[in-house]
């Protein structure tokens, strides 16, 4: 069951961020609030733009950057009367900012928009450093920094591609389109229990709603349009490859995804336009990826480096068609909950198990994992 906050929003919350100590934000038509573990609202930050808010995230326990309309804008949390910085991006004011997102080291901030294209400002003036553009066909749905690599960035988006790029350059360093890979791009018709069907199997485009990395920043899991989590895994400069797949339990697009910062180790966070909640145990997961990953870096050439990738892809296929089923196989699962409505945003805590829910309301959801 989940704990609902007191009603601090007038219309629909559309993002919720958790800073490092676990202080909340959430935002919506009416600003941004900012709350404690508690689900008490401690400040109000109202931009002077007459467009809402539609993303926030957190640089540091003080520092927020959130965006409205085509503007991305800095906040002291401790004097929130006006921003630190703001910038204002050219473009189409129809082409919306879907994701914020902060460098680890709070020194770049990213946001990605309905035109395909990623801008990167500066995190302490708030000039505009790079944009990069041309390589998304569609919607850029959403922005990542990778972790541990200074200068690297992850995209993904409805035009089905994971794109890797370097941020010093503007170029990409990868680019993966899904269903085009093995494993992806067929999937079985499920009923509404989640369990596959008899039916011929439709082809269903794996358009990218949200894409989540591993702190180590060698695994990233991506949320697509046709339920399925995959996940990628990658060391350095070589490319990520498919490495696993967990599926069979949403029956329709899967819209967020997260490593729960509480335990990025063993536990992913997934939510989907079933209402579903659903917390996977990934712990065994990981050891096999992370133990593939280490065979290829081992191999002694190239063609054995392709032969692997061939089979972690064939691997993930079996994998995929026993988790819908009882099996030693299968990847643990728990559903905490069916959302009373459709899921807008996740954010995790780290020092406790618990994870905040925008959704269609005016109201913050709590909900509890570790109780």
């Amino acid at each position: 069951m989940h704990v609902e906050w007191k009603k601090e929003h007038s219309g629909e919350v559309l993002c919720v961020a958790s800073s490092p100590s676990d202080h909340l934000a959430s935002c919506g038509d009416d600003g941004i609030v900012l709350w404690n573990i508690e689900g008490q609202s401690t400040r109000r930050i109202t931009p002077s733009c007459s467009t809402p808010v539609t993303g926030v995230c957190y640089g540091s326990d003080e520092l927020v950057y959130c965006t409205a309309g085509r503007c991305i804008m800095a906040y002291d949390t401790r004097n929130a009367a006006s921003p630190v910085w703001s910038c204002q991006l050219s473009g189409d004011d129809d082409d919306e900012l879907n994701q914020i997102a902060v460098h680890e080291r709070n020194t770049h901030v990213a946001v990605c928009d309905d035109a395909g294209e990623i801008h990167v400002v500066d995190a302490r003036s708030g000039k505009l450093m790079k944009t990069m553009r041309r390589q998304h066909e569609n919607v850029c749905t959403s922005v990542q920094f990778r972790p541990h690599r200074a200068s690297e960035l992850a995209t993904c988006g409805l035009d089905c591609k994971f794109i890797r790029w370097d941020i010093s350059t503007g170029r990409p360093l990868q680019r993966e389109v899904l269903d085009l890979l093995p494993g992806a791009g067929a999937t079985p018709q499920r009923s509404d229990a989640g369990h596959k069907s008899e039916k011929t199997p439709m082809l269903n485009p794996p358009f990218l709603h949200q894409l989540s990395f591993h702190p180590s920043g060698n695994v990233v899991a991506m949320a697509a349009e046709d339920g399925d989590i995959r996940l990628f895994s990658g060391r350095g400069k070589d490319p990520m490859q498919l490495g696993h797949c967990l599926n069979g339990v949403h029956p329709s697009s899967t819209c967020q995804v997260q490593f729960a910062r509480f335990s990025p180790d063993s536990c992913i966070l997934s939510a989907g336009n079933d209402r579903r909640l659903v917390m996977w145990n990934v712990a065994d997961v990981m050891t096999q990826m992370t133990s593939l990953k280490s065979q290829a870096m081992k191999s002694g050439s190239s063609k054995s480096r392709r032969t692997q990738v061939a089979k972690r892809g064939a691997e993930c296929d079996q994998v995929s068609d026993s988790i819908v089923v009882p099996s030693e196989q299968k990847t643990a699962h728990d559903i905490i909950a069916l959302h009373p409505t459709k899921i807008n945003w996740l954010a995790t805590c780290n020092r406790s198990q618990k994870f905040v829910v925008a959704d269609q309301t005016s109201t913050v959801k709590l909900y509890d994992v570790g109780h």
